[in-house]
């Protein structure tokens, strides 16, 4: 099983991202956060914007957990001040199924 969250932005004060690293780092290891990517992105098709981050989980729970935690939302904070951009929650193919059956990605 395993799940993924990828952040795509673009960096508004470079000097902050180190920190914004060494803060993050305890919450990945408490919820064993795996940074898979961490990568200037080279678009070639479609939009992008011009860095990524994937993050790895063992499963989608544990996932949600991590991005829900109070640790993690006053990360964001931090985050959303030094850069722009989107954050999507992704199962990986064993756990969609189950995800969809119950209605998770339904629009409402």
């Amino acid at each position: 099983m395993s799940a993924y969250i990828i952040f795509n932005y673009k960096i508004l004060d470079r000097s902050k991202i180190d920190e914004l690293t060494k803060k993050v780092k305890p919450i990945d290891e408490k919820y064993g956060a795996e940074v898979i990517v961490g990568s200037p992105v080279k678009t070639i098709e479609g939009e992008t914007l011009p860095n990524m981050v994937i993050y790895k989980f063992k499963t989608f729970e544990t996932a949600k957990h991590w991005y829900y935690s109070k640790e993690h939302k006053e990360i964001s904070v931090f985050r959303h001040a030094i850069t722009e951009g989107w954050a999507a929650i992704i199962p990986g193919v064993d756990e969609t199924d189950a995800l969809v059956e119950t209605g998770y990605f339904d629009c409402k």
